[in-house]
């Protein structure tokens, strides 16, 4: 039986614990010499590939080796998530999802997305959310669609989300241009979750909030938070943060492409468009935009802990995205971490 000491987030600050790291089973104690802070695993709710695999094109074969790869760098869950594209291109890929105990269904962003604010995603696949039978009908209806992003001004949205939302899938707005109130009757209808918060969204204005606004301010809701550094400086994490304390409710994510775990300076074609990797970023060849993010939740814990505390990054990596996926078993991954740098020391799988 191996036994180590370590801290644990608990209710008042971080506990001492002794933690048995065949079966998991952790008990408080009073005196020892913590060899770091023990986290649930990563739970990543938006995820689209990473070290050269991208989810849209993937065999099943690539995403098993991208499951088990993703595994030694401390993730418990994550959901592959698709770009804009056709429902043929989106039905192939979600066809070799693998069962593993990584993947807890998916995420299907756009392609029911502002034309304003397409990001990196694909313009010529971007459509209205459909209206009556569609050859979408075969993914709005899949057990595996846990998480969808769309824009809620767009025609036919509210009623997408009112249909998603009664069984429970996330409603997320996301490359969206709407303003608050558009964004509020969203919300009243089920929308209660925003993508890469401050990111490919109509901004804050102190006349009108716009969708930003609805992220830091509608409640209940959870608002999504890429945190490398470079899609989102540190004050305005702080901003997000701090404006939802109150709820908690701001989740970590990765938004990882292929080019995570790539050299920087190398060029891929993702999405049909070229890409050129930098440190810790991807951003598109023609005109510099960002391409979705460089980086793992394993990256993000760090740049959190460093820059917030090893609490605030537990938070947002772990526990608030176990809760928003309605995730109740026991962890079954364990990360020892770093309290200072959040860099991840050891895994554990338990029984």
């Amino acid at each position: 039986m191996s036994q180590i000491v370590a801290l644990t987030p608990g209710e008042d600050g971080l506990d001492l614990v002794r933690f048995d790291t065949a079966t998991g089973e952790m008990n408080d104690i009073k005196k020892g010499e913590p060899q770091g802070v023990l986290v649930p695993g990563w739970i990543d709710i938006h995820f689209h590939g990473a070290f050269g695999i991208d989810f849209m094109t993937a065999t099943m074969p690539e995403m098993k080796e991208l499951c088990n790869t993703l595994a030694q760098d401390g993730y418990e869950r994550f959901l592959p998530t698709t770009v804009t594209a056709s429902a043929s291109d989106v039905k192939r890929a979600i066809s070799n999802l693998p069962e593993h105990r990584l993947i807890g269904g998916f995420h299907l962003e756009g392609p029911f997305i502002s034309p304003e604010f397409p990001g990196a995603q694909p313009k010529e696949f971007i459509l209205n959310p459909p209206e009556g039978d569609s050859e979408w009908d075969e993914i709005f209806n899949d057990k595996r669609l846990k998480v969808i992003t769309l824009a809620p001004e767009l025609p036919g949205a509210v009623e997408l989300i009112k249909r998603l939302s009664k069984r429970k899938v996330i409603c997320s707005m996301g490359h969206t241009n709407a303003t608050y109130a558009e964004a509020l009757a969203g919300h009243d209808a089920g929308l209660l979750h925003s993508t890469h918060t401050f990111n490919a969204m109509r901004p804050f204005h102190h006349r009108e909030p716009g969708a930003v606004g609805a992220a830091m301010t509608l409640t209940p809701f959870r608002a999504e938070l890429i945190y490398d550094r470079v899609h989102v400086s540190p004050e305005a994490a702080l901003v997000l943060i701090q404006t939802r304390l109150v709820d908690g409710d701001v989740i970590a994510v990765s938004d990882s492409t292929m080019a995570s775990g790539l050299e920087p300076g190398t060029k891929l074609k993702m999405w049909n468009l070229d890409c050129v990797v930098g440190d810790g970023e991807v951003r598109l060849a023609d005109g510099g935009s960002l391409a979705g993010s460089a980086v793992t939740l394993r990256n993000v814990f760090a740049n959190l802990t460093q820059d917030f505390g090893v609490e605030v990054a537990a938070n947002l990596c772990c526990y608030t995205p176990r809760e928003a996926l309605g995730i109740t078993d026991h962890p079954e991954v364990w990360n020892l971490v770093s309290e200072e740098t959040g860099e991840l020391i050891e895994t554990y799988l338990v029984d």
